[in-house]
């Protein structure tokens, strides 16, 4: 692993140990590192995953589509090269082979700050802090499907059939939603929620800062595309998307953890995972048979 992630990874750990994140957090750190290296490691953080209680149905249901979803795009993959599969594996700390810092690692790191952030200020009163943060999460959860996605395009180009570019990690993340629409079935699809969460023209006017929240009207307008076109969207909508968002770090980790303990545990380990995760990872489609 280059320096640079090494640091980043050290750097995350020591503010969870420090209770950066909360004590909770700071309390399962400690857990983790009382833990022999290993499918142990991952064991927890399917538990860990799965202990949470989430009063929202609506988000506890989100987190578990977004958790099946990587393992399914793993698992068709596999059937066709287990080598591409793999990479979604690797995706969090290595480079895709040939493409320099395509890792997630720091975008996922940002994405799980923005995370704590939001949950924190939404407690306040303070509505300008309150936008402000909600902005940088909304930015950090699209640059991180952003990163996502051209895993996602691989692995579903892989299963059905079709060449492997690695072009897909340089284009625009609109390109990559649509390449991503094409594949799967767009909104009608599997992958649906990857479509009703991803904002690129929103994303690009948080960071070229061109929106701006229209309190009266409760709606958030910004400006997007060449030449500049005028956008709103509800203020109510906007929060929910910050908020489901903020529930994609963890099921990102979890996914992989699944992938791992069923490739490489030993029997014992594999029956000590959610027996539905275990048929989704086993399950074989008649059109696969």
């Amino acid at each position: 692993m280059k320096q640079s992630r090494q640091q980043l990874l050290e750097q995350f750990s020591h503010m969870a140990e420090d209770g950066a994140f909360g004590d909770e957090i700071k309390a399962s750190q400690a857990e983790y590192a009382s833990l022999p290296k290993g499918i142990a490691i991952f064991l927890k953080v399917i538990h860990d995953y799965r202990q949470i209680t989430i009063e929202n149905q609506e988000f506890a249901e989100i987190r578990e589509i977004f958790l099946k979803l990587i393992i399914v795009a793993y698992r068709e993959a596999k059937r066709v090269d287990p080598d591409i599969a793999l990479s979604i594996i690797n995706s969090l700390i290595n480079d895709y082979p040939g493409v320099q810092e395509s890792y997630l690692l720091p975008k996922w790191c940002s994405l799980s700050n923005a995370c704590l952030a939001f949950r924190e200020v939404a407690k306040l009163e303070n509505k300008l802090l309150v936008w402000q943060q909600a902005c940088k999460q909304f930015q950090a959860y699209n640059e991180f499907l952003n990163g996502l996605l051209s895993y996602l395009i691989i692995l579903w180009r892989t299963a059905n059939l079709k060449p492997v570019n690695t072009s897909v990690f340089s284009v625009a993340y609109s390109n990559k939603i649509n390449q991503f629409k094409d594949l799967t079935g767009g909104d009608d699809g599997a992958f649906y929620l990857i479509f009703r969460l991803a904002q690129p023209k929103l994303r690009n006017a948080i960071a070229h800062e061109t929106v701006w929240l229209d309190s009266n009207a409760n709606k958030v307008r910004y400006v997007d595309g060449n030449p500049p076109v005028e956008y709103e969207i509800d203020l109510t909508n906007f929060m929910a998307l910050c908020s489901i968002g903020s529930h994609l770090a963890q099921p990102y980790l979890a996914a992989l953890a699944v992938i791992v303990v069923m490739e490489n545990g030993t029997q014992e380990a594999k029956s000590l995972l959610p027996q539905d995760l275990v048929d989704l990872f086993n399950f074989v489609p008649k059109n696969a048979v």
